[in-house]
């Protein structure tokens, strides 16, 4: 499963969500600026307040780093 933890006008979320919808991955995308709850597991996770933080099956990914989206989501691409 992949997570993305990101705010409404984040332009770096955008592109890291519509980069995961062009790989045809499903995600679940939390607002963390409405989402306290949500907020405190993404620092927990990353130690990290910036977004957007990615949680793909347990292995996190900090900011639009593509490389590593795409050794991490290679098995989740819908064909």
């Amino acid at each position: 499963m992949v997570k993305i933890y990101s705010t409404p006008d984040c332009s770096w979320c955008k592109k890291t969500k519509s980069y995961l919808k062009s790989k045809n991955v499903e995600f679940v995308d939390v607002n963390v600026g409405a989402d306290l709850e949500q907020r405190e597991e993404m620092f927990k996770l990353s130690n990290q307040k910036a977004v957007p933080v990615l949680n793909v099956d347990g292995k996190i990914v900090l900011g639009f780093d593509k490389a590593k989206i795409d050794e991490l989501i290679k098995d989740l691409v819908v064909q």
